[in-house]
């Protein structure tokens, strides 16, 4: 019977693994020696398995191989493939190689691994050292490449390496917009933005023969994955992480790309995503509920409603206790909110606070939403040219600060080279940019706050022109869709108190509703009291309402009595 040699293959990166060069070069090689050796080739693929995770397993099936005697003859291409460093090497050679004497052979040529004698045994030792010598000195390079291209040419859009997002290519070692991708792109944002599910653009993209980089067909997760990353709105982050522990971060370098999304859309969108992970594996909600898309407890997770016809019981409650059970890795903040709320008594008392601000609402006086309606395609359409002006202006933005980036980089360069000659005004030059940075950073992030505004604003205005007209008697029977287009949250808190026995626990609970426009208290104010005609200027209230507590139904035992 034919002698198996049982061949070791793997690559570092998952992208390594996609372009499959090394793989298949492993593969070819790994044939040829089991040739060379006239045994049968039996392949132990290990794929993007980076030497830096604990565990490995397709090498832990190569040591149970050993151990019960099924494998004795084993080959890899290179020690850095096979080991993490000497020390890991050398147990696997005393524990397995020598006790159970297995057969190594390595390389192209398949040598075989001698480790028979002390002497043996010493220079085994010392090309093992060699090799990690070798690899950790090519990553040392690899790396220090990396962080001067960051440096000197971030602002270039320089791409970094690895596999480059969908709606870019890679020309020239620079990031560059695919048209063709980049329209799908647009359409993926697009559709979501306007209630499409993951699984409605995944069945879209099918069937549109739309494939992404690495499979055939979308799953949820890239495409998810896709909406919540700022490379569509021209930020990169390139990470430099520490080579044993990756998930520490040491450094990162931003990089400019060019945009395909606006900032409005991406905006949107996340707060889409942010709702729908609220909601995301919460069988309570089985049953239609007012409020459960807007209450928000005070430790930061969704309150949900609870409905059982059958007893009768409507609730809402924090999740916070669910999500800890369901979610064991997941940090839960302590949460005070122990107490569930009487469905219909929340929606009586929340509901009539709301009713309440709208009745006393200036803006939602008739007048207003006659000129708002007679308007509307005019507002609509400045609100987009002031969003339009301001996504120029965070280019414009972009470009001052690319300027700064490349002035920084060039003074890095000089010093490394030693072309300085007054480091003191290197160093206060130096001092000037990253403030001028820092200045331009927070003014991009005001634009961008501005933009989220407008929209807004817009937002109000479709809802004005939905549910504007006798609003109050539509708050006599309001809809969750209703109550959408002008709420954002409706923020839980614990009140507390003291029992009859004097222990302090929850005796109610507060609410803040938080409008999507600044209608609490607002009021219009006349040009001219005296000639009302001449118009009025809207002076905007708050946005936040907070309400009166809501306490349980009395009840319970009665108090102790001393003894």
């Amino acid at each position: 019977m034919k002698k198996e040699l049982y061949c070791y293959l793997r690559v570092s990166s998952k992208e390594q693994e996609e372009e499959g060069n090394s793989i298949e070069n492993q593969r070819f090689l790994g044939q040829r020696v089991s040739k060379k050796l006239g045994m049968k080739y039996v392949e132990m693929n290990e794929g993007h398995y980076s030497t830096t995770k604990k565990s490995r397993p397709v090498l832990e099936e190569i040591k149970t191989g050993i151990r019960i005697g099924r494998i004795k003859h084993l080959w890899y291409y290179s020690r850095s493939r096979w080991s993490r460093d000497e020390y890991e090497d050398g147990l696997i050679r005393l524990h397995y190689f020598m006790k159970y004497k297995t057969k190594v052979y390595e390389g192209e040529s398949g040598q075989l691994r001698h480790f028979d004698t002390p002497q043996n045994r010493l220079l085994d030792g010392i090309f093992t050292k060699i090799q990690q010598f070798d690899r950790e000195h090519r990553r040392e390079v690899s790396v220090s490449g990396k962080k001067h291209l960051s440096i000197t040419q971030g602002h270039t859009g320089v791409f970094m390496g690895g596999s480059i997002n969908f709606g870019f290519d890679n020309i020239d070692k620079k990031w560059t917009i695919n048209k063709e991708e980049s329209k799908w792109v647009k359409k993926i944002f697009s559709m979501y933005v306007k209630g499409s599910s993951l699984v409605d653009i995944k069945t879209y993209l099918d069937s549109e023969g739309v494939s992404p980089r690495r499979s055939k067909v979308w799953n949820i997760g890239t495409l998810l994955t896709m909406l919540k990353n700022r490379v569509y709105v021209g930020e990169y982050e390139w990470k430099l992480k520490d080579e044993f522990d990756k998930s520490l971060v040491i450094e990162v370098f931003n990089i400019t790309v060019p945009q395909i999304i606006s900032h409005s859309l991406f905006n949107r969108v996340q707060k889409k995503i942010e709702k729908n992970t609220k909601n995301k594996g919460n069988n309570s909600r089985q049953h239609e509920s007012l409020l459960s898309d807007f209450l928000e407890c005070e430790c930061g997770e969704n309150i949900t409603g609870v409905v059982k016809k059958k007893q009768g019981f409507k609730s809402y409650g924090c999740r916070s206790k669910e999500i800890k059970y369901k979610q064991s890795n997941r940090k839960i903040n302590p949460c005070s909110n122990r107490r569930t709320m009487n469905m219909d008594k929340t929606n009586e008392l929340v509901v009539n606070e709301i009713t309440k601000v709208v009745s006393d609402s200036s803006i939602l006086k008739e007048k207003f939403k006659e000129d708002v309606m007679k308007n509307k395609k005019q507002t609509e359409k400045e609100l987009e040219q002031q969003k339009t002006d301001l996504e120029k202006k965070i280019k414009g933005i972009d470009t001052q600060t690319e300027s700064i980036i490349k002035s920084l980089s060039t003074i890095e360069v000089n010093k490394i080279v030693g072309k300085i000659e007054d480091e003191r005004l290197v160093e206060n030059t130096i001092k000037v940019l990253k403030e001028e940075l820092e200045s331009l950073d927070d003014q991009k992030t005001q634009y961008i706050g501005q933009i989220d505004d407008f929209d807004n604003q817009k937002d109000w205005i479709d809802w004005v022109g939905k549910y504007g007209k006798d609003n109050l008697e539509r708050f006599k029977k309001p809809t969750t869709d209703m109550l959408e287009g002008f709420i954002d949250k409706i923020v839980v808190s614990s009140v507390m108190g003291k029992d009859r026995n004097g222990k302090e626990l929850q005796i109610g609970h507060s609410f803040k509703v938080h409008f999507s426009s600044p209608i609490v208290d607002d009021q219009i104010e006349y040009i001219d009291q005296k000639k009302k005609s001449k118009g009025y200027n809207v002076i905007n209230g708050k946005r936040v309402k907070k309400t009166k507590t809501l306490y349980p139904s009395l009840g319970g035992r009665p108090k102790k009595k001393r003894i």
